[in-house]
């Protein structure tokens, strides 16, 4: 009986002491543990910082060479502008107040006309297709830099295929103070109203941005847009633009 109470003891005390080791063992493994876990979490926010230092790095390289890219005199150098400008804006890069990029996205907008290289007598950068694509790239920017930038394209672009653009543009903005940009489409409509052979593709895309500010803006009650979309629906387009044009009077109240 003795036997077995002094066996059973000295059994529970070796189990005691295995316990204490294994809980000794146990909390050292988690010391340790945290230790290292706080060295990788320090070791990967200066990562962190690292990583968004880069960032900020990599875009102003980027930025840099579009740039030079857009100063070019040739047009596949201001394509390779225009494609760098729309990644940035997909990726959420380009804000509506980001001036120094719009500012170099307008220069490309109005190329050839607000900006002319002459070669013997001819204007040798007069490039629309590139004007065309910065246009549509101010558009997906938005904001009231971009929106002073596509009324100024409106005004002096001789170019229907860029005037469309801008002018959808503009509906895509779809801010309309003091009937500035009704205005605006009002009149590129007149000119071309009063061609014996329009643009059908240029009508159109001011339907669609007249349909889209009234939309934004809670409707439109300027008689001289009704007035130039009656000419449109009435003049000497394609059907699909005069049936647009009705329509297009019956929405003006918005919705």
């Amino acid at each position: 009986m003795c036997f077995s109470l002094c066996l059973v003891k000295s059994m529970w005390k070796r189990r005691y002491s295995m316990g204490k080791l294994v809980t000794i063992s146990v909390s050292l493994l988690l010391i340790f543990g945290a230790t290292s876990l706080w060295a990788q979490a320090q070791e990967s926010g200066e990562s962190s910082v690292r990583t968004i230092e880069e960032l900020y790095l990599d875009q102003a390289i980027d930025q840099q060479i579009i740039r030079g890219q857009a100063r070019s005199n040739t047009r596949e150098a201001k394509f390779l502008a225009i494609q760098g400008v729309r990644a940035m804006v997909q990726r959420g890069e380009v804000s509506p107040d980001n001036v120094e990029m719009i500012r170099v996205v307008e220069g490309l907008a109005t190329e050839g006309i607000g900006r002319q290289v002459r070669s013997s007598g001819a204007v040798s950068n007069n490039f629309p297709d590139v004007r065309r694509e910065a246009v549509g790239l101010l558009g997906d920017i938005g904001g009231p830099i971009a929106q002073r930038a596509l009324i100024r394209v409106v005004r002096e672009d001789p170019e229907p295929m860029v005037l469309a653009e801008a002018i959808y543009g503009l509906g895509t903005i779809g801010n309309n103070d003091d009937n500035e940009i009704t205005a605006n489409i009002v009149a590129v409509l007149r000119r071309q109203n009063a061609r014996e052979m329009p643009d059908n593709n240029l009508a159109f895309a001011s339907l669609l941005a007249l349909e889209k500010i009234a939309r934004a803006s809670g409707g439109i009650s300027d008689p001289a847009v009704v007035d130039a979309l009656l000419d449109v629906a009435t003049g000497n387009y394609i059907r699909e633009v005069r049936l647009k044009a009705i329509d297009v009077i019956y929405n003006l109240r918005g919705a």
